[in-house]
């Protein structure tokens, strides 16, 4: 696979996942708790969780700029976040004892979030700051 392909693929499962995550989401907190449709949202929630760290472990950074590798690592942080959040939606399907607030998976889901804001943006900023500096340094070696 070019790495153009490659490319395109993680930004699709990306993509994907991260809308799978957001109807989920949105569904328990803008609906009414209906027991029989949450455990279809909670799988569902699941797929998207481990489609983004499947991403996420694909990814990778060959260049040498540490920055950028910081935040990679903090891509793959945010998918173990959902991960996490993922568990905690699905525990009560799994334990008949376990006392359940359905507010404990909210809160990985929204650290995953913020990270994961905060790794994008800033990734494309240092990225490109990274060429124009690289362009920059071409330029003067030529003059």
């Amino acid at each position: 696979m070019t790495e153009e392909k490659k490319q395109i693929t993680q930004n699709l499962m990306l993509t994907v996942a991260m809308l799978i995550l957001l109807v989920c989401a949105a569904v328990p907190i803008l609906t009414e708790w209906d027991p029989a449709r949450m455990n279809y949202i909670r799988w569902a929630y699941a797929f998207g969780a481990v489609l983004a760290l499947a991403e996420r472990l694909t990814e990778r950074y060959n260049g040498s700029n540490v920055r950028l590798r910081r935040l990679v690592r903090m891509g793959k942080a945010s998918a173990l976040c959902y991960c996490v959040s993922a568990f905690f939606l699905l525990w009560p399907a799994f334990s008949s004892t376990a006392t359940y607030d359905r507010r404990d998976w909210l809160a990985f889901l929204l650290a995953g979030a913020v990270i994961q804001i905060y790794a994008s943006i800033t990734y494309e900023y240092v990225l490109k700051k990274e060429k124009k500096s690289s362009q920059e340094h071409g330029s003067r070696k030529q003059g």
